[in-house]
């Protein structure tokens, strides 16, 4: 019957040090697969900036194409003066446009891609942690069951209570 307890917390170890090893390999694996979807979106985002600097492009050039029809069907001289300038100007800005979209598409796949670097160092932190308690589990319930066998006296830190400096009765 005195075997009882000792196999019992033995088993209760042993679960406790699958548990862990458990729980930080699933939470590597989220992280992961977080990693791999951050990494996914950062394409994506690469893609969708492209398409959208050549449609803001493509509506610049149909603007301007249409400035310009407009000054010559009421006969204005587009070579110089005021027509030049606003036309130079509505290119300048439509550069200016086309720079700001491309910009804030890399800066949202730069986020992507540093969240991806996150979450990959996250993955290798779990398994790590993991493992760790895992080894704790392990130490923390071989300790208890030594003592549950009847084996030394308690460490202060770990076995609560006062300490005691008396030898165990052999």
């Amino acid at each position: 019957m005195a075997a009882l307890p000792v196999v019992l917390m033995a088993a209760s170890t042993a679960m406790a040090v699958a548990g862990a090893v458990k729980q930080g390999q699933a939470a590597s694996q989220a992280a992961d697969y977080n990693s791999k979807l951050d990494t996914m979106n950062a394409g994506i985002a690469a893609a969708q900036g492209e398409a959208a600097a050549q449609a803001q492009s493509r509506d610049s050039q149909r603007r301007i194409g249409s400035a310009m029809a407009a000054y010559g069907a009421s006969g204005v001289q587009m070579s110089d003066g005021s027509p030049s300038d606003v036309l130079a100007d509505s290119a300048r800005s439509a550069a200016l446009d086309n720079l700001t979209t491309r910009y804030n598409y890399k800066l949202k796949g730069m986020g992507y891609t540093d969240q991806a670097s996150l979450e990959s160092s996250q993955s290798q932190n779990a398994s790590a942690a993991g493992y760790l308690s895992a080894i704790g589990s392990g130490l923390g319930g071989a300790a208890q069951t030594y003592k549950l066998s009847g084996g030394g006296t308690p460490i202060p830190s770990f076995g609560g209570g006062t300490p005691s400096f008396t030898a165990s009765g052999n």
